[in-house]
């Protein structure tokens, strides 16, 4: 007859079983990378409802820690592209997600997608900067942050759950797509990453999603 209780538990074992779920995919992932298993699977897709999936998966922890999320496209003429859906949200995704998890409450998260020019006929390149005023990583750190199994050490960042492979897998995929990734960060400021990767464009008419 607890309820309050019980939906306390209940909610203490998805949280648990999410978080063990999502360290397993993590050595999955990292395994597969480094047995050269994983593939990547082009099918046309659109720039726009990629963007709008993130917002909607980040949303709740968005507005549970009371930051502001921007998401902004900047001078992108071409939407369709053909790319590994899966696996670009999953880059954008880790940033993202780390973003929003090292960010103090009041502290703002940004996502700007801007086209490059210079690409390719029939192609098109695309920065994807991740930015947040979080807690920002050390120097020495910085250097270290592809590397698997790598976390910073210090008391600011202890009490926050991870394995520390989410940005070797991010760095792989990346590479996998022939893309780049940089990243700058100042301790007590923020953060920001930038992806640039080129994609073949999509010029035939889409299957509506459902």
């Amino acid at each position: 007859d607890q309820k309050e209780q019980v939906a306390g538990y209940l909610k203490k074992i998805m949280t648990s079983g999410n978080h063990l779920l999502s360290l397993i995919n993590d050595v999955l992932d990292m395994s597969r990378i480094e047995s050269g298993k994983i593939y990547l699977e082009e099918k046309p897709c659109s720039l726009p409802d990629i963007l709008h999936g993130l917002r909607n998966i980040v949303q709740a922890d968005v507005h549970a820690k009371q930051l502001e999320l921007y998401m902004d496209a900047v001078d992108v003429m071409n939407e369709e592209i053909y790319c590994d859906r899966l696996r670009l949200n999953q880059i954008l995704l880790n940033l993202l997600s780390n973003s929003v998890k090292y960010t103090p409450a009041g502290g703002v998260v940004s996502v700007k997608v801007t086209e490059k020019p210079g690409a390719p006929a029939g192609h098109a390149t695309y920065e994807f900067c991740i930015k947040d005023t979080g807690i920002g990583m050390s120097e020495e750190f910085v250097a270290r942050i592809f590397e698997p199994f790598e976390r910073e050490r210090n008391s600011t960042t202890s009490g926050i759950q991870g394995t520390g492979l989410g940005m070797a897998i991010t760095k792989n995929i990346v590479d996998m797509m022939n893309g780049t990734i940089s990243v700058r960060s100042k301790q007590g400021v923020g953060t920001e990453f930038i992806v640039v990767v080129t994609f073949r464009l999509c010029t035939e008419e889409r299957e509506p999603q459902t």
